[in-house]
């Protein structure tokens, strides 16, 4: 079908989804399907060549019924279909791939279901920011387990879909460890319930819970969520331990790993972080690196494990902070990417690697950005025991498309590294590294693209993700044309100019606020007085 808006006025796929959810609901308005064409990590304009990044028509269904009824015209039509939350994520994920339509989760399904205080359950529906969910579960006496880090806004069934790491992981476990059940409407228009909502699913039989976390919306698309919850706990005390430089924190994080607390969260900024977060007003200090810490439970264990802890980082050399700092940083847990305050761009990287690899992985992606001249900084989770998420990023100015392209081999080359250190590539494929999956799987791969055939046949559900990359017209992107073509645009970066775009817009903004200041303590113009 056209892209174009004309071509959809009187055609037979807006007029049935016009009827079965409403006009309302339903939009062709070019303005309003450009909002759609990227997440948080606007594409270059050159994607929109090999790409139909735009979708034809944006739907807003506001029931599971609306979503059962769009998937049934599409899977008829044979029109591609792409599930949206908030797009938090970097990885065109959510973004069309070949147009078609797009089902806009978060503009008419956000609501909180019910909360089971009896059985310690939350449900909600797929649009619902997991903040949403945090706060409704905390105020009815619980805890939920694992959440990402862009949760104020990222949405329950964005994340699920991609079986992230993020805050709590360490002692909960990831998005599929927290769920009990839920509804999902799978290509053919079918509404599948995946588990039960009062017990676990610990029985014989393929674990559908744990088939739809981590697809990607490649095979259905998630509508409502059940969470398993547990007891609100008596304290929640976030810790700070700083360290002369990251990489000398290994030592502090494999004894901890090996020790027998169970933290609730471990996280992780180097000094790169707090300068471009001291540069943009946002913290009034500045440390080596930072090592955050966060225990949970009963006051008096909590007290115990404390103690515990700060004689494990005494040894590796870490140094307690006061704990207005652990605090603070605990508050900007879910803001790490405040530096683009300043005006400018950040891309964030996902790799995971072991903890004994954690020094040398740091030196590395160190290493590696002096190579790129980027500005950058990394920050990470421990996602559990033995795995570290190192969440490199770097700051853009998207006005100079020839660096802003070709800093995009960044997180590719950090997978690559990744892979050097005994660990593995990103967290996520979407549409920018689909066609790496089979590199990771292995033959595993043959089994995950069977599935996909079995279950979407017609390969209408987000085509053109996570099981590999195909232009619009038809040129398959293989692992070894997406590797040459990053090296190729990360051995360009290398030999441009080193980027000093933050410095720059730091200074700009500097002296913007110093101006603001001046005003607001002499009340006097500063602009107008010079002319004067």
């Amino acid at each position: 079908m056209s892209a174009t808006e004309d071509s959809y006025e009187n055609s037979s796929v807006l007029e049935k989804l016009n009827e079965a959810i409403g006009k309302d609901n339903v939009t062709i308005s070019k303005m309003e399907r450009l909002l759609y064409s990227h997440d948080m990590a606007p594409l270059p304009k050159e994607a929109q060549v090999a790409f139909k990044v735009i979708p034809d028509i944006v739907v807003r269904p506001k029931s599971i019924e609306d979503v059962s009824a769009v998937v049934k015209i599409a899977a008829e039509e044979g029109v591609p279909i792409t599930p949206r939350g908030a797009s938090t994520w970097g990885l065109a994920g959510s973004t069309p791939a070949f147009g078609g339509i797009l089902i806009d989760m978060l503009g008419g399904m956000s609501k909180i279901v019910s909360i089971d205080e009896t059985n310690m359950t939350i449900t909600a529906q797929a649009g619902c920011s997991w903040k949403q969910v945090y706060d409704a579960a905390w105020e009815a006496g619980f805890l939920l387990g694992s959440y990402p880090s862009s949760f104020p806004s990222a949405t329950i069934g964005g994340w699920t879909s991609t079986s992230g790491i993020g805050i709590a992981n360490y002692k909960y476990g990831s998005a599929r460890d927290n769920i009990r059940s839920m509804k999902v409407v799978i290509p053919d228009g079918s509404i599948v319930t995946t588990g039960f909502e009062r017990v676990s699913d610990n029985m014989s039989g393929y674990n559908l819970n744990h088939l739809f976390v981590g697809a990607e919306g490649t095979l259905g698309v998630i509508c409502e969520i059940t969470f398993k919850l547990t007891p609100r706990p008596e304290v929640l005390r976030p810790i700070a331990y700083s360290f002369e430089s990251l990489d000398k924190a290994e030592g502090a994080l494999c004894e901890i790993s090996h020790s027998r607390l169970t933290v609730l969260h471990i996280g992780f900024s180097d000094a790169n972080h707090f300068k471009m977060q001291n540069r943009a007003g946002i913290v009034d200090h500045e440390f080596g690196s930072i090592i955050l810490v966060a225990l949970e439970g009963y006051k008096t264990v909590v007290d115990y494990e404390e103690t515990v802890l700060d004689e494990i980082m005494e040894r590796n050399g870490g140094k307690k902070e006061a704990p207005e700092v652990g605090e603070h940083e605990w508050e900007e847990r879910c803001y790490e990417f405040r530096c683009r305050k300043v005006g400018l761009g950040s891309v964030p990287g996902e790799v995971i690697v072991p903890v004994h690899s954690f020094a040398k992985m740091t030196k590395d992606v160190y290493e590696l950005m002096d190579s790129m001249k980027m500005e950058g900084a990394i920050i990470g989770i421990m996602a559990d025991r033995n795995t570290v998420m190192f969440m490199p990023y770097y700051v853009y100015n998207s006005e100079s498309m020839s660096k802003s392209v070709s800093s995009l081999s960044f997180d590719y080359q950090c997978g690559e590294l990744a892979k050097a250190n005994g660990g593995r590539m990103l967290g996520g494929f979407g549409l920018f590294f689909g066609s790496t999956l089979s590199q990771v799987r292995g033959e595993g791969y043959k089994i995950e693209v069977g599935i996909k055939n079995a279950i979407d046949p017609e390969e209408i559900m987000n085509p053109g993700k996570l099981l590999g990359m195909e232009t619009r017209f038809g040129l398959s992107v293989t692992p070894e044309m997406l590797g040459f073509g990053m090296s190729a645009l990360s051995a360009f970066k290398k030999i441009m100019g080193k980027d000093k775009n933050f410095e720059k817009k730091a200074e700009a903004y500097d002296l913007e606020e110093l101006e603001k200041a001046k005003f607001e303590q002499y009340k006097v113009d500063p602009l107008k007085q010079e002319k004067d």
